[in-house]
């Protein structure tokens, strides 16, 4: 086999591993093992879809699937982003920012956009936007209402240091609003 060939058969070797990279899920029951880097590999991406009225992240793995009770995690990894798993739904959500608090978003949409390369997905479950004070912390969502109830009340009150960000939020699920009011409480603690 001559110089050229050899080089052309290299190529299309590496073009071909790139074009079928596997992202594996890495699932954690806990926060400790997430901080410990001992997570469980599952298998490739499907979706996560209700069934039998439970939300279950499916993946596949030499050729079979896979279902994961997502109320049995704490959270995976896909393609290096972390998805924390909420408890009222037991939806994922994705971290988008850690700093003050924790940002996350609607992962239902966000894996979608990474599995299949799109920049917008719409989901039919949960909010779109959800905080906690730490990785660790319990993740709730980010609308805060003046009437005091429910759990993103209970967080707002445990946290008085951030009330110029819930007031910034306000009481609507309003993405470009809520990742607005987070860049700029972010920025503001940093100060100048």
């Amino acid at each position: 086999m001559g110089r050229m060939m050899r080089t052309l058969l290299t190529c299309f070797v590496l073009f071909t591993m790139r074009a079928g990279a596997q992202h594996p899920v890495t699932i954690f029951r806990s926060p400790g093992e997430y901080q410990a880097a001992r997570g469980e590999e599952v298998g490739e991406f499907v979706d996560v879809k209700p069934i039998t009225g439970r939300l279950m992240l499916v993946v596949e793995q030499d050729g079979r699937r896979q279902r994961i009770a997502c109320r049995d995690l704490w959270g995976f990894t896909y393609k290096g982003i972390l998805f924390r798993i909420e408890s009222a739904g037991h939806l994922p959500v994705r971290l988008m920012t850690k700093g003050a608090v924790c940002y996350y978003e609607n992962g239902l949409a966000h894996l979608r956009m990474q599995r299949d390369g799109t920049e917008l997905e719409s989901f039919a479950l949960g909010h779109r936007s959800y905080m906690s004070r730490h990785l660790e912390g319990e993740v709730v969502p980010a609308i805060f209402h003046d009437d005091g109830r429910g759990v993103s009340a209970a967080f707002r009150q445990a946290h008085r240091q951030f009330e110029p960000l819930f007031q910034c939020i306000g009481p609507s699920d309003d993405l470009d609003n809520t990742r607005q009011c987070v860049v700029d409480f972010e920025a503001m603690l940093e100060g100048p």
